[in-house]
């Protein structure tokens, strides 16, 4: 069954013990602020969840002579935290599709990927075929220059970016919608100073639901065989 933004209204609601809707400190676009916090600053970082992997697909190519590209650059709809530190890198319109793809090294260390390319040098870099990418902020960074255009995908988990202010959309998975309220009930009792014990519950509470949450997770997680590192 769907589970929507109203769901987790109501839940956190009980949670912290503030049914007035009219209570400027407790009303609806302030509880909202809390979900919105929570889902898009702290869910992205607790949890790695199988649903929110993903990848990216983008193209580069000449034009750009840094090497330099931004998550509005290539149209992504979110950020993407904990990549993986391989992703795949292609011809545009490879001649041989059997040979066509490589693997592309990925960095999120500036000094060990500047280290090796040396900084502040793009006007002698050689364009050609990129091997390697810095992922560092919101910016994708590959050596070498692209010489011709080329399709890059990679992988990691993904930020929500929340929900907004109006509506009552529906949460993208339904067993969500009660670790989404008590983390968020848990971060508007630290805020408004709730008393020890209050709070001490709400701890227990979020870590139930985190396990529950996590729970399917590793039993996706277990199915999978293991692979050698060789």
């Amino acid at each position: 069954m769907a589970q929507f933004v109203s769901d987790c209204l109501r839940v956190m609601r009980l949670a912290i013990g503030r049914r007035n809707e009219n209570d400027p400190d407790s009303n609806d676009t302030t509880l909202r602020q809390y979900i919105n916090d929570f889902v898009n600053m702290t869910m992205s970082d607790d949890v790695k969840l199988f649903e929110q992997y993903g990848s990216l697909t983008f193209t580069i190519d000449e034009t750009n002579t840094t090497g330099v590209y931004t998550f509005n650059d290539v149209g992504a709809d979110s950020n993407f935290t904990n990549i993986s530190v391989e992703g795949f890198i292609t011809l545009t319109d490879p001649a041989d599709e059997s040979i066509s793809w490589n693997r592309l090294e990925i960095y999120q260390d500036p000094c060990e990927f500047y280290g090796y390319w040396g900084l502040n040098n793009t006007d002698i870099l050689i364009a050609g075929y990129p091997t390697e990418m810095l992922y560092y902020g919101t910016e994708m960074i590959f050596r070498t220059i692209p010489d011709t255009s080329y399709d890059v995908t990679i992988y990691g988990y993904k930020e929500y970016a929340g929900f907004g202010d109006d509506g009552n959309p529906a949460l993208p998975f339904d067993y969500w919608m009660r670790y989404i309220a008590y983390g968020s009930a848990l971060n508007y009792a630290r805020d408004y100073r709730f008393d020890s014990d209050i709070k001490n519950q709400l701890k227990a509470d979020f870590a139930h639901e985190r396990k529950l949450l996590l729970t399917r997770t590793y039993n996706q997680a277990k199915l999978n065989r293991c692979k050698p590192s060789f």
